[in-house]
């Protein structure tokens, strides 16, 4: 089973290594060139940078996405499921941040001060992109905390998502919960998620009547004795 799994992944694992190659030419082609872009002057080699940047931002980006891919083709269970999710997270979110740091730095910024002087750009860009961090560092709380995991069958109810939802785990992302439900896929923001009641007891008053068993009925129901 293991060599089965090995062999769906060699594909995605070759994809990620020659992209992964390419990315670093560039990234050193970019870095050789000197750029100077946001010192008000554009020459040759700030345009050589940029042509490196975005080669390696393109090959970069689907190096990380072909070995996310791999990593799930690896984890995945007998019925498709990938269960490695907390190590794709990871191996993501890593990937992007290498990607970022390095074409800011082949640009020519100064990332050491951009980091420690950015506190107010920071601000500002956390305000404009609030629902877009909320989700990801509540996908982070996800994994971390594990009140659900891929391949799981779970009830999940709450206003922030919209009403109630039950189905199978089957990835768990960056920004989404993806669920398969009887209806169909759905796709649940990981902030609405981490904001609502998950487990059975999740489960609505209707639901509740639907598991019990028919043909019980009452007193009252069932006429006036003797009559």
């Amino acid at each position: 089973m293991d060599i089965d799994r090995m062999k769906k992944a060699r594909p995605a694992l070759i994809r990620s290594a020659v992209a992964s190659i390419i990315a670093l030419v560039a990234l050193i082609v970019a870095s050789s060139a000197d750029a100077k872009v946001l010192k008000g002057e554009f020459t040759t080699d700030d345009l050589v940078a940029l042509v490196g940047v975005v080669v390696m931002l393109a090959f970069g980006i689907m190096s990380v996405r072909s070995l996310v891919n791999a990593i799930k083709s690896v984890t995945a269970d007998h019925s498709g499921i990938a269960r490695g999710t907390p190590v794709s997270f990871l191996v993501a979110f890593i990937g992007y941040a290498i990607l970022l740091i390095s074409s800011l730095a082949a640009l020519g910024v100064n990332v050491g001060g951009l980091l420690l002087g950015g506190a107010f750009t920071g601000v500002v860009i956390g305000i404009a992109a609030q629902q877009t961090l909320g989700n990801f560092f509540a996908g982070v709380v996800l994994i971390l905390m594990r009140p659900l995991s891929v391949g799981e069958h779970v009830y999940v109810r709450g206003g922030p998502i919209g009403g109630e939802y039950r189905g199978v785990v089957t990835e768990m992302s960056l920004f989404y919960v993806h669920l398969m439900t009887p209806k169909g896929p759905v796709q649940l923001p990981n902030a609405g998620v981490l904001a609502s009641a998950i487990g059975p007891g999740a489960r609505s008053d209707d639901d509740d009547d639907a598991d019990e068993p028919e043909g019980d009925e009452g007193p009252e129901q069932g006429g006036v004795p003797g009559a």
